[in-house]
């Protein structure tokens, strides 16, 4: 919020924008919040469609983890009293590398790997905000969405 001088452009104090934050945040990962509400910022139709199809993909992740969890650690157990672990090292490295990769990708042309992504995970084009119908965007700047461009500007505007 700080570098990137949010609190002027939404014209709000950081206190209020970190209280519309987690409004956002906490709408999108509890279940059972909703509909989305934020103190200072208005949602179009469109913005509370996208808003709810990413809150449904976050449930999603949350689901799978709870569902996969406990077969996971009995997996890994009976790997290791057999002392077999040596087969998760394949899947290990390709989770190790795959975030590289993307890291990478996104580094070079965050906004085609941005615009990719919502293609594939979205079926409407809802994700494109219109700052007049939802303002939440014009606060939602790019690094927000990729850590990769945030780190490095972090570090230089410091």
């Amino acid at each position: 919020m700080h570098f990137d001088h949010l609190d002027q452009i939404a014209n709000l104090s950081f206190g209020r924008l970190n209280q519309n934050y987690w409004q956002l945040m906490l709408y999108l990962v509890v279940p059972w919040i909703s509909p989305l509400k934020m103190r200072d910022f208005p949602v179009s139709v469109s913005g509370a469609h996208h808003f709810a199809d990413v809150k449904n993909l976050f449930v999603l992740a949350l689901i799978v983890l709870i569902v996969t969890i406990v077969p996971a650690i009995r997996y890994w157990h009976q790997l290791r009293q057999q002392h077999r672990r040596y087969v998760l090292v394949r899947p290990f490295q390709i989770g190790a590398v795959v975030p590289v990769i993307l890291g990478a990708l996104m580094a070079i042309n965050f906004d085609e790997v941005f615009v990719t992504f919502h293609h594939i995970l979205f079926r409407n084009s809802d994700w494109l905000f219109d700052p007049v119908t939802d303002p939440v965007i014009n606060v939602l700047p790019e690094d927000f969405f990729s850590p990769v461009l945030s780190w490095p500007c972090c570090c230089l505007k410091l």
